[in-house]
């Protein structure tokens, strides 16, 4: 075996057992419930929507107004309220199925048009990005709408001239199949992918006869059918708000919900931060693949990502995971360029290392020290004796690997294995800090203060009422989080029965001295407090 193979070769054994212990501590971290609390506002709104279905069991038209999402963006997020309960980790399991299918199906795809070995780069590479760890452990459809791309990607990419006819024929229509089915679940949303990936199509499909074109077009028709049920049902009970209502909040996100081109500079920035280090592999990757891979790897590896991010640049939005489908693919060229670093060590190859090697010394020496060190710093002092222990370890692993990839990028020792193991390393990094609450806990503050044993109490026993109008914010977060509530207005206070209630500061001023002093209150959050009212105060 010469140099350059040993250079790129894995230990695919040790790869394969890390990546099922990754896999499953990942899925561990999940059952932490008591330190995760939903991301308001996204997160709550999903969970209160899903919970709305359950609770109507309506599965198609639950709100009292034409919604402005399809309904299949919560049922995923609904069928797991039905069958484990409410709770963050139903909430967010299904993102976390879906996101180990995605890397599946993006292992098998880069598997076929390349190798396993650019298969499982990938799949650590895209596992390592902040973006894609916190989206599949996300109360949100992305994962599930990136899932149903991907298939779409892969059976096109199976199909060509040399299969029997009647394989290439299924494939077309799965492929199409696969490609409408989003619009259920994301809406507009689905128009990011289909533009994007409308090369690829245009390319794979001109060289198929028309006869066998029509199998995908006929997929994708079929997979529109729950979307025109759903927009049926919809139009019967609300009217022509049910079509209206979605376009509206297209146009709202991409021309007028902020400045135009307000996200010029934010996807390309908040991209590059959150595909933190692999993006630093783009550059070559992209060389790689147009210097030596075929066209429809060029197309989809480098174009496809390009065109989604040019497309967002051009809007008014600023949502970081509407970029998510690029991920998977900005991961994939990320991979090819790992590769290309150990096999060629050219001079840009080797600089590419250094920089990866030095960011990648420069974190984790910064979590080094802060976790021994503490800086005040309230984060890390919710880790337990073992955890601190465990980090301390795997920074210094990584230290270490990165201090030799920095200084040692000749030496003959170097191997993907290696920068495989950094990789490796941030994802169970990742994975503490979820465990623990420090990622993926942004209101912990609210759940302690419905955890209070009085409150739990109350609002175990009885109805909440939500009085008047709270921000969005607390305002869902009450939504999933009270078993049982009720809004009312401010003028509905005099015909209720004895009640518990939450009411905002502002809307308390709005009654006269004489009834504000008939207000039992009994705790406060923030801006909200939590009330107990007497209908006899009010005779």
């Amino acid at each position: 075996m010469n140099s350059k193979e040993s250079k790129v070769i894995t230990n695919k054994n040790l790869i394969l057992f890390l990546i099922s212990i990754l896999i499953l501590v990942s899925f561990c971290s999940l059952l932490f419930i008591d330190n995760h609390s939903l991301v308001a506002h996204d997160e709550s709104l999903y969970a209160t929507r899903a919970k709305l279905i359950i609770d109507t069991n309506n599965w198609f038209t639950p709100f009292e107004k034409a919604h402005h999402k399809t309904i299949g963006s919560y049922w995923l997020i609904a069928l797991s309220f039905k069958i484990f309960g409410i709770s963050e980790f139903s909430a967010r399991l299904p993102s976390y199925i879906f996101s180990i299918l995605s890397s599946f199906v993006l292992f098998k795809i880069l598997k076929d048009i390349s190798s396993w070995k650019i298969g499982i780069i990938s799949v650590i590479t895209l596992s390592s990005s902040f973006i894609w760890f916190s989206y599949g452990r996300y109360c949100s459809p992305d994962t599930l709408y990136i899932f149903l791309n991907l298939l779409s990607v892969l059976y096109l990419l199976k199909t060509n001239n040399f299969l029997e006819e009647r394989i290439n024929n299924k494939y077309l229509f799965i492929s199409g199949l696969f490609l409408s089915l989003p619009f259920f679940v994301r809406s507009y949303l689905q128009l990011l992918p289909l533009i994007g990936l409308f090369p690829l199509i245009l390319f794979k499909i001109k060289k198929l006869s028309a006869i066998k074109t029509r199998y995908f077009i006929t997929g994708f028709f079929v997979g529109l059918i729950p979307l025109i049920i759903y927009y049926f049902i919809s139009y019967r009970i609300y009217g022509l708000d049910s079509f209206i209502r979605p376009y509206m909040l297209l146009q709202q996100k991409a021309l007028t919900e902020n400045d135009i081109f307000e996200g010029f500079l934010f996807y390309p920035r908040n991209l590059i931060l959150l595909t933190t280090p692999l993006f630093i592999f783009l550059i070559n990757g992209t060389k790689y693949i147009l210097k030596n891979k075929s066209r429809e790897i060029q197309i989809l590896l480098v174009f496809t990502p390009f065109i989604n991010i040019i497309i967002l640049m051009l809007t008014a939005s600023k949502y970081s995971h509407y970029g998510l489908f690029t991920i998977p693919l900005l991961a994939s060229n990320a991979s090819f360029g790992i590769y290309e670093s150990f096999k060629n060590k050219s001079n840009s190859s080797k600089l590419t290392l250094r920089i990866f090697g030095g960011l990648m010394l420069l974190i984790s020496t910064l979590i080094f020290l802060v976790s021994i060190f503490n800086f005040n710093l309230n984060i890390i002092s919710q880790l337990g004796l073992i955890e601190r222990f465990l980090l301390s370890l795997l920074l210094l692993i990584s230290i270490f690997l990165s201090l030799n990839l920095f200084y040692k990028t000749n030496s003959k020792s170097q191997n993907i294995n290696k920068i495989l193991l950094i990789f490796i390393i941030q994802i169970f990094i990742l994975n503490i800090f979820f465990t623990n609450g420090i990622i993926g806990n942004p209101n912990n503050d609210f759940k302690d203060f419905i955890a209070q044993p009085d409150i739990k109490k109350i609002i175990k026993n009885n109805p909440i009422y939500i009085i008047g109008e709270l921000d969005d914010k607390n305002y869902y977060l009450f939504q999933f989080y009270l078993p049982n509530s009720k809004l009312v207005k401010t003028t509905q206070i005099p015909k209720l029965e004895t009640y518990y209630g939450l009411i905002s500061d502002k809307d308390i001023i709005k009654f006269n001295d004489s009834i504000k002093h008939k207000f039992i209150n009994l705790k406060k959050f923030k801006n909200v407090n939590f009330i107990k009212i007497n209908k006899k105060n009010f005779l």
